[in-house]
Order: structure tokens, then C-alpha cells, then sequence
């Protein structure tokens, strides 16, 4: 699978949000079982799940598994799901769940990069930061979600998140004390 390929995350956000899109009629429809109608599904999300797995892991083969656990996650309860929730929030919050489990079982060296430049030593940096405020940043910072979205990924207060990415923000300030000035202020994050 090629992690390059697929639709963007502010898309399928902001396609979501409309209520009448058709994948959260596809996951309404389907019934449990369904094996046809939930492949569909998996063509809709599968680069944006495999690309921030892989992302927030930093590990291909971690990104892999996290990869078919969502989706085993998402057919099993795809019944629980209802027509106010957006599927794009439904299956993030099943991505950020696995990660997280990943990242606390102490398997994460994070984000995977070489090169140099602020983009690189920031990733470099990302061990240092908790699972929360790693998965929080780097969801913001690599996918450009919006703080409304991480709030309801989370389902979490927008101030949480923001409180959460100034704190990370600081940590990787602390821990870049050479390059500070490349970091986003933690008073931008909002």
C-alpha cells in the first residue's frame, strides 16, 4: 500500500461534517456481517489510516498492525455507530485509541525522519513528550487537524487540547534549546 496515496485528512473532515456524505450512509447501511459494503469503507480510509499510523509510530511494521486492528476494530462496532456521528471522528478515534495503546506499551521511538531542518529536530524530539501530547502534536502539527477536531476526537474540551499543545510545545522548546525560534509559539496553537 502506498502510504502517499489517498484523501487528504482536511477533506475528509470537512466532507464528513456535511451529515450526507457517502460513507457515513455506506457504515449506516451495512450491516454487521457485511463484507462487501465495509470493503468500500477501507478503499475510503485505508491511505489516511495507514499514513498517520505510520506517522504517529515512526514504524512500518507497527503502522501495519495498528493499520488491520482499526479496521477489525471498526467492523465489530460499526452497530454502535449512529447517523449524528461523523465516520471520519469514529475511525480516528479508533486510530488514536490503538496508537496510544502502542505508545504507552513503550514501543514508540515516534515520528521516523532524517534530514535536518526545524521539521526533523522536532520529530527527533518527540520521545521526550507523553503519548497524549505526542499523539495531540503531531496530529496538529503533521496532519493539520484543527483543535475543534482534536476535541472531538479525544471528545475532549477544545481547552484540553490546547493546554495539551502548549505543554508540548514547551517540552520540545526545553528539549531544542538550539532551535527554539522554528517551534510555534505555545500562545499560536489555538
Amino acid at each position: 500500500m502506498n502510504v502517499e496515496q489517498g484523501t487528504s485528512c482536511e477533506r475528509l473532515a470537512l466532507d464528513d461534517r456535511g451529515g450526507n456524505h457517502t460513507s457515513d450512509q455506506l457504515v449506516l447501511t451495512t450491516q454487521p456481517g457485511d463484507r462487501a459494503t465495509f470493503l468500500e469503507l477501507i478503499q475510503t480510509y485505508d491511505a489516511m489510516v495507514m499514513r498517520v499510523a505510520l506517522t504517529l509510530t515512526g514504524s512500518e511494521p507497527a503502522a501495519q498492525e495498528i493499520f488491520c486492528q482499526v479496521f477489525k476494530d471498526a467492523f465489530t462496532s460499526m452497530k454502535q455507530l449512529n447517523s449524528n456521528t461523523s465516520v471520519f471522528i469514529w475511525l480516528y478515534r479508533i486510530l488514536v485509541r490503538r496508537c496510544l495503546e502502542y505508545c504507552r506499551c513503550g514501543s514508540s521511538t515516534a515520528l521516523s525522519t532524517s534530514g535536518h531542518g526545524p521539521e526533523s529536530q522536532a520529530a527527533r524530539a518527540l520521545p521526550v513528550l507523553p503519548p497524549m501530547e505526542r499523539m495531540v502534536f503531531q496530529l496538529k502539527q503533521f496532519q493539520g487537524l484543527k483543535t475543534r477536531t482534536l476535541a472531538e476526537i479525544f471528545d475532549a474540551p477544545p481547552e484540553f487540547i490546547t493546554r495539551t499543545l502548549q505543554s508540548a510545545i514547551r517540552r520540545l522548546r526545553t528539549q531544542l534549546e538550539t532551535t527554539p525560534r522554528r517551534l510555534p509559539r505555545p500562545s499560536q496553537v489555538a
